[in-house]
């Protein structure tokens, strides 16, 4: 009668220690982000997503401003302050990074999709260069305190990392 629970018990064991494996290499595959590192938005055929980029790139939209202890598995966004950050879980053990948008005055920004239609309506804001496609202007990038935008601009103010960022019409 013992004999039936070997086969199981021996895949039981396999699968945990593989389990453990696995995420003590997640956590080891690479450095934890920290603040003032850059994420560019990368279309797929099927999705979009963020990649790490050099900040000076023109395709690095997103900075991160502060990693925030996550302890669960799930992207919470209200773990960032208040404020228009961009959330990312970069990994499945690590915080959450809390983004600002990584930008000068005079930028262009759009949305990005995936490359392919798919039934997802997900999209991105990227920079791009300034033509007929963008959708917004970078009229103006104040650090420090609190700023107001013109009439008709949208007002994004970071609370932490003290940033304020204006965004018009092309």
């Amino acid at each position: 009668m013992w004999r039936q629970w070997i086969v199981p018990g021996v895949l039981t064991a396999a699968c945990v220690a593989g389990l453990t494996v696995l995420v003590e290499e997640l956590k080891a595959e690479r450095p934890a982000a920290t603040p003032s590192d850059c994420y560019a938005v990368v279309a797929s055929k099927r999705s979009v997503g963020l990649e790490e980029a050099d900040c000076a790139a023109h395709n690095a939209t997103y900075r991160v401003a502060l990693r925030v202890d996550s302890p669960d598995w799930s992207l919470d966004p209200g773990a960032c302050p208040g404020g228009p950050y961009r959330a990312l879980r970069p990994g499945p053990t690590a915080d959450t990074l809390c983004m600002t948008l990584n930008v000068r005055e005079g930028d262009c920004l759009q949305h990005t999709k995936p490359l392919r239609k798919t039934g997802t309506r997900f999209s991105e804001l990227a920079r791009n260069t300034c033509g007929p496609a963008s959708e917004v202007k970078v009229t103006k990038v104040v650090t420090g305190a609190r700023e107001s935008c013109g009439p008709g601009e949208k007002t994004n103010h970071y609370s932490q990392s003290a940033l304020t960022v204006c965004l018009g019409k092309p």
